[in-house]
């Protein structure tokens, strides 16, 4: 009886390797850890035992493509021509499939989609040279060390540390989707140098930050563009959570931005698997306010706060920011929009005034200490909202300095 999808897909492991058969020499090999494959079986004039030949892994090729296959087998009597290498996934295939899976999870999030091009821009520039055209189950835990030493070499931190995750998150996606068995990225972090590279994202010092206001009133930009590299240096917060925030996130009243746990990258994967986690709470001081409602003035009607300037109802572009930076003067290794962030965290930290745990719930970093972590977004949110007043304050008089 010939097979069906369903039978195919049904098919259970069992205490040894056993074989479905379907037509004209084509069977489903069963494994007992429940790896399916295709194989077929044809007679050659002048041997008696009949080869056995593998045509691709389920579910990469489905029946219908097997059956496809084998008769292409038959045409080419029953040589082993490269008609079906269109089944075989090579690296890429599969880190195709990943992102394509990223972009489906992102929920027409325009900014978290700008996230993943920068995990497409480090596979096309990192990872594919080296072996994106190599078959996935070929793959060997070496080669995955092999790329991460290579990018080490350049001798900057960032960089190691996303290509270490993508290639993580890629092998998991590949065990669910039953391309390998396991993941063998885990743990290639441990081999990672510590202390030994440059850290990636420079930021503002103290004398430098006015300066940094005084290009900004200089720079010739749209305005949204600036109220958005001021917002951040304001806040503190990430480029996405930013470029994501729409009018009602914000409760001018009590000073607060409330961000969806979507929005936030630690707690994404929770809200996508179901977990109901609260709106993160950003105290936001009386200067930051101002950026805000002024923003809402420039692009009113718009869905988002920092809205593109070209596409009606789409943020700025998650690349704009670090454009305008080049703009202003600073160099890749002089300045970026996460060190924005590094800036607010840095200089809070040495003025001494404020608890790390104040600033730490402020960055939305989750709290290492499992019995003390929890969702509830709120935390110190007194504590924090005086910290942003100060900071608000502080860069204030900085401002008024670089007149």
């Amino acid at each position: 009886m010939s097979l069906t999808e369903a039978k195919v897909r049904q098919a259970k492991p069992k205490g040894k390797i056993y074989f479905l058969a379907d037509d004209d020499g084509l069977s489903l090999k069963i494994e007992p850890n429940g790896r399916k494959s295709w194989s077929y079986r044809y007679s050659l004039a002048g041997i008696n035992k009949r080869p056995r030949t593998k045509l691709g892994e389920y579910p990469v090729m489905s029946l219908k493509e097997a059956r496809s296959v084998r008769d292409e087998y038959k045409l080419n009597n029953y040589e082993n021509k490269p008609l079906h290498k269109k089944y075989i996934k090579t690296f890429q295939d599969v880190c195709e499939e990943w992102l394509e899976f990223k972009i489906k999870n992102s929920f027409k999030d325009e900014p978290r989609c700008g996230v993943i091009q920068l995990a497409n821009k480090c596979l096309i520039n990192d990872i594919y040279p080296l072996i994106g055209d190599i078959d996935f189950n070929k793959i060997k835990r070496t080669d995955l060390v092999t790329v991460i030493k290579q990018i080490e070499s350049r001798g900057v931190k960032e960089p190691v540390k996303k290509a270490y995750s993508y290639l993580n998150q890629i092998y998991d996606f590949a065990v669910a989707m039953g391309y390998c068995e396991h993941n063998q990225a885990y743990g290639i972090n441990k081999i990672l140098l510590k202390g030994k590279l440059k850290k990636n994202y420079p930021y503002l010092k103290d004398e430098e930050i006015s300066n940094f206001i005084l290009r900004i009133t200089q720079l010739n930009t749209d305005p949204i563009i600036k109220k958005a590299i001021l917002f951040k240096l304001y806040t503190g917060v990430r480029g996405a959570e930013l470029l994501s925030a729409e009018p009602h996130h914000f409760d001018f009243d009590n000073k607060i931005w409330k961000i969806p746990a979507l929005h936030i990258k630690q707690y994404r994967r929770k809200v996508i698997a179901g977990y109901d986690i609260p709106d993160f709470l950003v105290p936001l001081s009386s200067q930051a306010v101002s950026i805000v409602r002024s923003a809402l003035e420039w692009s009113q009607g718009d869905r988002y706060v920092f809205s593109s300037p070209k596409i009606k109802d789409k943020p700025l572009h998650f690349n704009t920011i670090n454009s305008a930076i080049r703009k202003m003067g600073y160099k890749t290794n002089e300045l970026s929009s996460h060190g924005l962030r590094s800036t607010f965290s840095t200089i809070l930290n040495d003025s001494g005034l404020f608890q790390d745990s104040w600033i730490e719930a402020q960055l939305s970093h989750v709290d290492k200490n499992r019995t003390r972590a929890s969702y509830n977004h709120a935390d110190y949110i007194q504590q924090r909202a005086d910290m942003m007043q100060w900071w608000g304050d502080y860069l204030e008089n900085k401002s008024k300095s670089s007149l």
